[in-house]
C-alpha cells in the first residue's frame, strides 16, 4: 500500500472517530430512573422530575428534548447552565425552553460565575427560573411536601462552601441540588434522601483501560453514575441517594468519547410495605 494510500486510511478513521466523538457530545440521550424511598409521602409516588444539568455553550431544541417527555412536574438545573463567550440570548432561549415544560428551579455553576452571575441571574428571573442560592423551598402536592434545597457555589476553588445544608425537617423527604459534588468530601452526614450533582461531565473523554484523562483524584471515585451515602452519621445503612450526572454539554473542546452526553427522568417512588 502506498504512502498516499495509507495517509488516506488514517485521515478517514480519524475522521470517523471524531465524528463519533461529535455524536456523543450532541446527542439527546435522556434516561430514565426511579428513585425508591419509604420516606417519600404517598402523594408523591409517581412524582417526576427533569434533571439537567451542564448545558454550557448547547442550544436546547425544544422537539428533540421534549420527544420522549410527558406530565413531567419540575425541572432542576444543576449549574453551568452557561459559559462565559456564549450570548445570552442563547441562555435565555435555553431557560424559556424549560419553563414551558414546568417550573424550573436551579443553581449556578463555576462557569456561570466566570460568565457573569448578576447577568445570568437577570437572565433567570426575567425567565421564570427560581434560582435556590443556599435555599430551601417546599413542593407541595395534595396537601403534603417534599422539601428542595439549592447549594450556592463558591467564587473559586480557594472559597470553600458555605456550611448550608439546607433546612429540612427530619420528617421531611429532602432534595438537595448542587453543582460539584466535591460538596459531600469529608462529610459524615449529607441530611438529604436524593443529592443531584454534575460537574465532573463524567471525564468527557474516557480511554479504553486509562479511563478518564483529567479527573482529579476525588472524581475518580465520584465520576458518574449512582452512589449511596450517610444521610445521618448515626445509620447503620447509608440512605441517601446521589446521582451525578455526565451532563448535557461540554467543556473545552466539543467532543466526547465513551462517555455521552445525557439529560434525566427521575420518577419518584414510594416504597411498597412487604
Amino acid at each position: 500500500m502506498s504512502v498516499l494510500m495509507w495517509l488516506a486510511c488514517a485521515a478517514a478513521v480519524g475522521a470517523g472517530a471524531i465524528g463519533w466523538m461529535s455524536a456523543e457530545a450532541h446527542g439527546y440521550r435522556m434516561r430514565e430512573q426511579e428513585v425508591i424511598s419509604d420516606r417519600l409521602p404517598q402523594s408523591f409516588d409517581g412524582y417526576r422530575i427533569l434533571f439537567i444539568t451542564d448545558i454550557h455553550r448547547r442550544k436546547l431544541s425544544e422537539a428533540k428534548l421534549t420527544s420522549h417527555l410527558s406530565g413531567v412536574d419540575c425541572v432542576l438545573v444543576g449549574g453551568d447552565i452557561t459559559e462565559k463567550g456564549v450570548p445570552f440570548e442563547r441562555l435565555r432561549h435555553n431557560m424559556s425552553v424549560l419553563v414551558r415544560i414546568a417550573p424550573v428551579y436551579a443553581v449556578l455553576g463555576n462557569h456561570d460565575l466566570f460568565a457573569g452571575k448578576d447577568a445570568v441571574r437577570k437572565v433567570l428571573r426575567e425567565t421564570g427560573v427560581t434560582l435556590l442560592n443556599d435555599k430551601t423551598i417546599t413542593l407541595q402536592h395534595q396537601e403534603e411536601r417534599i422539601v428542595l434545597s439549592g447549594v450556592r457555589q463558591p467564587a473559586s476553588r480557594q472559597h470553600p462552601y458555605t456550611q448550608f445544608r439546607g433546612k429540612a425537617h427530619e420528617e421531611d423527604f429532602h432534595i438537595i441540588l448542587v453543582h460539584d459534588p466535591i460538596w459531600v468530601k469529608g462529610r459524615q452526614e449529607v441530611h438529604a434522601d436524593l443529592l443531584l450533582a454534575g460537574h465532573t461531565h463524567g471525564g468527557q473523554i474516557v480511554l479504553p483501560i486509562a479511563g478518564a484523562m483529567r479527573l482529579a483524584r476525588f472524581y475518580k471515585k465520584f465520576k458518574s453514575g449512582w452512589y449511596t451515602l450517610p444521610r445521618t452519621a448515626a445509620e447503620i445503612k447509608p440512605s441517601s441517594q446521589m446521582l451525578i450526572s455526565r451532563g448535557f454539554g461540554t467543556s473545552h473542546i466539543p467532543l466526547r468519547l465513551q462517555c455521552p452526553c445525557e439529560y434525566h427522568l427521575l420518577t419518584l417512588r414510594k416504597r411498597k410495605k412487604p
